[in-house]
Protein backbone atom coordinates (compact mmCIF):
# COMPACT_ATOMS: atom_id res chain seq x y z
CA UNK A 1 0.00 0.00 0.00
CA UNK A 2 1.06 3.84 -0.57
CA UNK A 3 2.99 5.21 2.44
CA UNK A 4 0.50 6.71 4.41
CA UNK A 5 1.34 9.03 7.93
CA UNK A 6 1.41 6.20 11.09
CA UNK A 7 -1.82 8.88 12.33
CA UNK A 8 -3.47 7.55 9.53
CA UNK A 9 -1.97 4.35 9.82
CA UNK A 10 -3.61 3.80 12.84
CA UNK A 11 -7.02 3.63 11.70
CA UNK A 12 -6.36 1.77 8.64
CA UNK A 13 -7.76 -1.66 8.89
CA UNK A 14 -5.13 -4.47 8.94
CA UNK A 15 -6.49 -6.66 6.06
CA UNK A 16 -5.02 -3.12 3.95
CA UNK A 17 -1.53 -3.45 6.25
CA UNK A 18 -0.82 -7.02 6.66
CA UNK A 19 0.26 -8.24 3.50
CA UNK A 20 -1.30 -11.53 2.24
CA UNK A 21 -3.50 -11.43 4.62
CA UNK A 22 -6.11 -14.73 4.60
CA UNK A 23 -3.62 -16.77 2.23
CA UNK A 24 -4.65 -20.23 3.90
CA UNK A 25 -0.92 -21.50 2.93
CA UNK A 26 0.55 -18.87 5.19
CA UNK A 27 -2.19 -19.61 8.27
CA UNK A 28 -0.81 -22.33 10.49
CA UNK A 29 -3.06 -24.09 13.15
CA UNK A 30 -4.16 -26.92 14.57
CA UNK A 31 -7.04 -29.11 15.74
CA UNK A 32 -8.20 -30.25 18.68
CA UNK A 33 -7.83 -33.72 17.22
CA UNK A 34 -4.11 -33.30 16.98
CA UNK A 35 -1.52 -34.60 18.97
CA UNK A 36 0.42 -32.43 20.94
CA UNK A 37 3.73 -33.97 19.11
CA UNK A 38 2.51 -32.52 16.37
CA UNK A 39 1.53 -29.14 17.65
CA UNK A 40 5.44 -28.86 19.39
CA UNK A 41 6.69 -29.86 15.81
CA UNK A 42 4.75 -27.44 13.89
CA UNK A 43 5.72 -24.51 16.74
CA UNK A 44 9.71 -25.81 16.32
CA UNK A 45 9.37 -26.18 12.41
CA UNK A 46 7.83 -22.64 11.63
CA UNK A 47 9.24 -20.56 14.86
CA UNK A 48 5.40 -20.03 15.95
CA UNK A 49 4.70 -18.70 19.79
CA UNK A 50 1.72 -18.95 19.52
CA UNK A 51 -0.68 -21.57 17.50
CA UNK A 52 -4.22 -20.82 16.69
CA UNK A 53 -6.47 -24.06 17.62
CA UNK A 54 -9.52 -25.24 15.48
CA UNK A 55 -12.54 -27.07 16.23
CA UNK A 56 -11.89 -30.41 14.16
CA UNK A 57 -15.33 -30.32 13.21
CA UNK A 58 -16.33 -26.89 12.65
CA UNK A 59 -13.02 -25.29 11.82
CA UNK A 60 -13.74 -22.44 13.94
CA UNK A 61 -11.33 -21.02 16.19
CA UNK A 62 -11.49 -22.27 19.57
CA UNK A 63 -8.35 -21.35 21.52
CA UNK A 64 -4.61 -20.73 21.55
CA UNK A 65 -1.48 -22.10 22.91
CA UNK A 66 1.45 -20.54 23.32
CA UNK A 67 5.15 -21.75 24.20
CA UNK A 68 4.40 -21.05 27.83
CA UNK A 69 1.39 -23.32 27.83
CA UNK A 70 3.56 -26.15 25.70
CA UNK A 71 6.72 -25.72 28.62
CA UNK A 72 4.27 -26.36 31.32
CA UNK A 73 3.44 -30.25 29.99
CA UNK A 74 6.13 -30.99 27.94
CA UNK A 75 9.48 -29.99 28.45
CA UNK A 76 10.98 -28.68 25.15
CA UNK A 77 13.55 -30.61 23.52
CA UNK A 78 15.46 -27.52 23.31
CA UNK A 79 15.58 -26.86 27.11
CA UNK A 80 18.83 -27.14 29.12
CA UNK A 81 17.06 -28.83 32.06
CA UNK A 82 19.80 -28.85 34.79
CA UNK A 83 20.26 -32.13 35.21
CA UNK A 84 23.19 -32.65 37.62
CA UNK A 85 20.92 -30.45 40.13
CA UNK A 86 18.49 -32.99 39.78
CA UNK A 87 20.84 -36.21 39.78
CA UNK A 88 21.31 -35.37 43.42
CA UNK A 89 17.74 -34.66 44.07
CA UNK A 90 17.48 -38.13 43.14
CA UNK A 91 15.00 -37.34 40.61
CA UNK A 92 15.00 -40.30 37.61
CA UNK A 93 15.15 -38.47 33.82
CA UNK A 94 13.99 -41.63 32.72
CA UNK A 95 10.03 -40.97 33.91
CA UNK A 96 10.84 -37.59 32.21
CA UNK A 97 10.86 -39.15 29.06
CA UNK A 98 8.25 -41.72 29.57
CA UNK A 99 5.79 -38.67 30.28
CA UNK A 100 6.74 -36.37 27.52
CA UNK A 101 6.72 -39.26 25.33
CA UNK A 102 3.09 -40.54 26.47
CA UNK A 103 1.73 -36.82 26.02
CA UNK A 104 2.79 -36.60 22.97
CA UNK A 105 0.26 -38.82 22.13
CA UNK A 106 -2.20 -37.09 23.46
CA UNK A 107 -4.15 -34.74 21.95
CA UNK A 108 -4.55 -30.95 21.83
CA UNK A 109 -7.72 -31.09 22.62
CA UNK A 110 -7.27 -33.59 25.63
CA UNK A 111 -4.50 -31.67 27.46
CA UNK A 112 -5.45 -27.89 26.93
CA UNK A 113 -8.71 -26.46 28.60
CA UNK A 114 -10.48 -24.00 25.96
CA UNK A 115 -12.94 -22.78 28.32
CA UNK A 116 -12.01 -18.91 27.66
CA UNK A 117 -13.08 -16.81 24.58
CA UNK A 118 -9.48 -16.69 22.77
CA UNK A 119 -7.68 -13.33 21.86
CA UNK A 120 -8.54 -12.80 18.33
CA UNK A 121 -9.42 -9.20 16.18
CA UNK A 122 -11.26 -9.12 13.22
CA UNK A 123 -9.15 -7.94 10.08
CA UNK A 124 -11.44 -5.03 9.32
CA UNK A 125 -10.71 -3.47 12.86
CA UNK A 126 -8.06 -0.54 12.92
CA UNK A 127 -4.44 -1.10 13.75
CA UNK A 128 -5.21 1.18 16.98
CA UNK A 129 -7.67 -1.24 18.23
CA UNK A 130 -5.24 -4.58 17.97
CA UNK A 131 -2.47 -2.30 19.94
CA UNK A 132 -4.53 -1.39 22.57
CA UNK A 133 -5.94 -4.94 22.49
CA UNK A 134 -2.17 -6.07 23.01
CA UNK A 135 -2.16 -3.67 26.07
CA UNK A 136 -4.73 -4.88 27.92
CA UNK A 137 -5.16 -8.19 30.10
CA UNK A 138 -7.42 -11.26 29.42
CA UNK A 139 -9.84 -12.52 31.49
CA UNK A 140 -6.46 -14.51 33.31
CA UNK A 141 -5.13 -11.62 34.11
CA UNK A 142 -2.23 -12.01 30.98
CA UNK A 143 -1.37 -10.21 28.28
CA UNK A 144 -1.57 -11.66 24.97
CA UNK A 145 1.16 -11.24 22.77
CA UNK A 146 -0.21 -12.35 19.27
CA UNK A 147 -3.66 -11.83 18.39
CA UNK A 148 -5.52 -14.40 16.13
CA UNK A 149 -6.86 -12.28 12.76
CA UNK A 150 -10.83 -13.40 11.70
CA UNK A 151 -12.20 -12.67 8.48
CA UNK A 152 -16.23 -11.63 8.19
CA UNK A 153 -16.72 -15.71 8.11
CA UNK A 154 -15.04 -16.10 11.57
CA UNK A 155 -12.39 -17.78 9.50
CA UNK A 156 -8.58 -17.33 10.85
CA UNK A 157 -6.76 -15.80 8.31
CA UNK A 158 -3.42 -14.63 9.89
CA UNK A 159 -1.77 -13.76 13.60
CA UNK A 160 -1.09 -9.91 14.47
CA UNK A 161 1.96 -10.07 17.97
CA UNK A 162 3.80 -7.42 19.68
CA UNK A 163 6.89 -7.70 17.44
CA UNK A 164 4.29 -7.18 14.29
CA UNK A 165 3.30 -4.00 16.08
CA UNK A 166 6.23 -2.66 16.52
CA UNK A 167 7.94 -3.40 13.22
CA UNK A 168 5.26 -1.03 11.70
CA UNK A 169 5.62 1.37 14.32
CA UNK A 170 9.55 1.51 13.36
CA UNK A 171 8.99 2.14 9.95
CA UNK A 172 6.12 4.63 10.80
CA UNK A 173 6.28 7.73 8.68
CA UNK A 174 5.82 11.19 10.47
CA UNK A 175 6.47 10.02 14.31
CA UNK A 176 9.81 10.85 14.06
CA UNK A 177 9.63 12.87 17.34
CA UNK A 178 8.75 9.97 18.86
CA UNK A 179 11.46 7.17 17.42
CA UNK A 180 14.17 9.50 17.11
CA UNK A 181 13.77 12.21 19.74
CA UNK A 182 12.53 10.42 22.84
CA UNK A 183 14.79 7.64 24.34
CA UNK A 184 14.47 4.89 27.15
CA UNK A 185 14.39 7.05 29.65
CA UNK A 186 10.84 8.30 28.68
CA UNK A 187 8.82 5.27 28.63
CA UNK A 188 10.96 2.90 31.35
CA UNK A 189 9.19 2.17 34.19
CA UNK A 190 11.36 2.73 37.08
CA UNK A 191 9.90 1.00 40.08
CA UNK A 192 10.37 -2.49 39.01
CA UNK A 193 10.40 -5.57 41.10
CA UNK A 194 13.12 -7.84 41.57
CA UNK A 195 14.68 -11.31 43.09
CA UNK A 196 18.18 -11.53 43.93
CA UNK A 197 20.64 -14.67 42.92
CA UNK A 198 20.00 -16.57 45.71
CA UNK A 199 16.46 -16.60 45.45
CA UNK A 200 14.49 -19.70 43.84
CA UNK A 201 11.72 -20.86 41.80
CA UNK A 202 8.99 -20.95 44.25
CA UNK A 203 10.38 -17.33 45.41
CA UNK A 204 9.26 -16.36 41.58
CA UNK A 205 5.26 -17.80 41.40
CA UNK A 206 5.08 -16.67 45.03
CA UNK A 207 5.91 -13.19 44.44
CA UNK A 208 4.54 -12.68 40.96
CA UNK A 209 1.24 -15.46 41.41
CA UNK A 210 2.94 -17.34 38.42
CA UNK A 211 1.60 -13.89 36.35
CA UNK A 212 4.63 -12.46 34.65
CA UNK A 213 7.14 -12.30 31.77
CA UNK A 214 10.08 -11.22 33.06
CA UNK A 215 11.73 -10.94 36.85
CA UNK A 216 14.97 -8.58 36.77
CA UNK A 217 17.41 -10.75 39.18
CA UNK A 218 19.71 -8.38 41.28
CA UNK A 219 23.15 -9.21 43.39
CA UNK A 220 21.49 -7.92 46.43
CA UNK A 221 17.57 -7.82 47.56
CA UNK A 222 16.69 -4.53 46.39
CA UNK A 223 19.79 -3.51 44.73
CA UNK A 224 20.22 -1.89 41.04
CA UNK A 225 23.11 -4.07 39.95
CA UNK A 226 21.57 -6.44 37.91
CA UNK A 227 23.07 -9.72 36.79
CA UNK A 228 19.94 -11.47 34.15
CA UNK A 229 16.63 -11.77 33.66
CA UNK A 230 14.33 -14.74 34.28
CA UNK A 231 11.49 -14.92 31.49
CA UNK A 232 7.86 -16.87 31.60
CA UNK A 233 9.20 -19.57 29.56
CA UNK A 234 11.93 -20.57 31.82
CA UNK A 235 9.69 -20.67 34.39
CA UNK A 236 6.98 -22.32 33.03
CA UNK A 237 9.77 -25.38 31.70
CA UNK A 238 10.65 -25.89 35.38
CA UNK A 239 6.96 -25.85 36.54
CA UNK A 240 6.42 -28.87 34.94
CA UNK A 241 4.51 -31.05 37.24
CA UNK A 242 6.94 -34.19 37.68
CA UNK A 243 9.85 -31.56 37.76
CA UNK A 244 8.59 -28.86 40.34
CA UNK A 245 9.17 -30.44 43.68
CA UNK A 246 12.82 -31.13 42.64
CA UNK A 247 12.89 -27.79 41.53
CA UNK A 248 11.27 -25.42 43.31
CA UNK A 249 14.59 -24.28 45.42
CA UNK A 250 16.51 -24.45 42.24
CA UNK A 251 18.11 -20.53 42.38
CA UNK A 252 17.59 -18.28 39.81
CA UNK A 253 20.55 -17.57 38.84
CA UNK A 254 21.01 -20.77 37.46
CA UNK A 255 17.52 -20.16 35.33
CA UNK A 256 18.41 -16.56 34.07
CA UNK A 257 19.25 -15.33 30.71
CA UNK A 258 22.52 -13.38 31.40
CA UNK A 259 23.23 -9.25 31.03
CA UNK A 260 24.30 -8.82 27.60
CA UNK A 261 23.84 -6.38 24.69
CA UNK A 262 21.05 -7.86 23.32
CA UNK A 263 18.62 -7.37 26.94
CA UNK A 264 19.79 -3.97 27.61
CA UNK A 265 20.34 -0.15 26.88
CA UNK A 266 21.32 2.63 27.51
CA UNK A 267 18.93 5.65 29.10
CA UNK A 268 19.72 7.96 25.97
CA UNK A 269 18.83 4.95 23.15
CA UNK A 270 16.44 6.37 20.87
CA UNK A 271 13.23 4.52 20.43
CA UNK A 272 13.87 3.12 17.23
CA UNK A 273 17.02 1.74 18.42
CA UNK A 274 14.96 0.25 21.16
CA UNK A 275 12.51 -1.17 18.97
CA UNK A 276 15.31 -2.88 17.37
CA UNK A 277 16.32 -4.85 20.05
CA UNK A 278 12.68 -6.40 20.22
CA UNK A 279 12.25 -7.32 16.73
CA UNK A 280 15.60 -7.79 15.28
CA UNK A 281 17.43 -11.18 15.84
CA UNK A 282 15.87 -14.42 17.13
CA UNK A 283 15.09 -13.95 20.99
CA UNK A 284 12.27 -11.96 20.67
CA UNK A 285 12.42 -10.63 24.66
CA UNK A 286 9.02 -8.96 25.98
CA UNK A 287 10.97 -6.71 27.81
CA UNK A 288 14.64 -4.73 27.82
CA UNK A 289 16.84 -3.65 30.49
CA UNK A 290 17.73 0.53 30.97
CA UNK A 291 20.76 1.06 32.51
CA UNK A 292 24.84 1.26 32.22
CA UNK A 293 27.90 -0.68 32.79
CA UNK A 294 30.53 0.12 34.99
CA UNK A 295 33.13 -2.02 34.10
CA UNK A 296 31.03 -5.44 34.10
CA UNK A 297 28.61 -4.28 36.42
CA UNK A 298 25.49 -3.40 34.69
CA UNK A 299 23.22 -1.04 37.07
CA UNK A 300 19.64 -1.09 36.18
CA UNK A 301 17.74 2.31 36.44
CA UNK A 302 14.30 1.03 34.95
CA UNK A 303 12.50 -1.66 32.52
CA UNK A 304 10.76 -1.12 28.82
CA UNK A 305 8.41 -4.13 27.61
CA UNK A 306 6.50 -3.34 24.48
CA UNK A 307 3.45 -2.48 26.23
CA UNK A 308 5.26 0.66 27.86
CA UNK A 309 6.17 1.30 24.43
CA UNK A 310 2.64 0.98 22.75
CA UNK A 311 1.07 3.69 25.79
CA UNK A 312 3.74 6.18 25.12
CA UNK A 313 3.44 5.99 21.33
CA UNK A 314 -0.67 6.49 21.50
CA UNK A 315 -0.19 8.73 24.41
CA UNK A 316 2.48 10.57 21.68
CA UNK A 317 0.00 10.44 18.70
CA UNK A 318 -2.95 11.71 21.11
CA UNK A 319 -0.53 14.93 21.69
CA UNK A 320 -0.07 15.14 17.27
CA UNK A 321 -3.81 15.04 17.20
CA UNK A 322 -4.43 17.84 19.49
CA UNK A 323 -2.39 20.22 18.19
CA UNK A 324 -4.17 19.75 14.48
CA UNK A 325 -5.89 22.96 14.05
CA UNK A 326 -9.66 23.03 15.02
CA UNK A 327 -8.62 20.77 18.02
CA UNK A 328 -8.66 22.88 21.12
Amino acid sequence: MPEIRFTQLLQTPLNQILKGLGDAKKVKTVKTTDTIAHLTGKMECFKIRTMPVLDANTGQLVGVVSLVDVAKVLTPRNTKLPIEYLSKKGFDMTQLHNANKEMGKKTVGEVFNFDLKPAFIVWTEVLEEAIKQLIHRDENGRRNRTLVILDAGDRVVGTFSYVDALRIIRDGTGIGGFLDERTANDVLTSKVITLTKIECLQDAMFTFGGLFTHIPITTVKDGKIVIGIVDDVAAATLEHELLYEDLCDYPLSQMMTKVSDKNTVKPNCSIKTLIGKFVDGHERPTAILVGDYEGEEFTMTGIISYVDIFKKLLDFIDGLNNQQPGNN
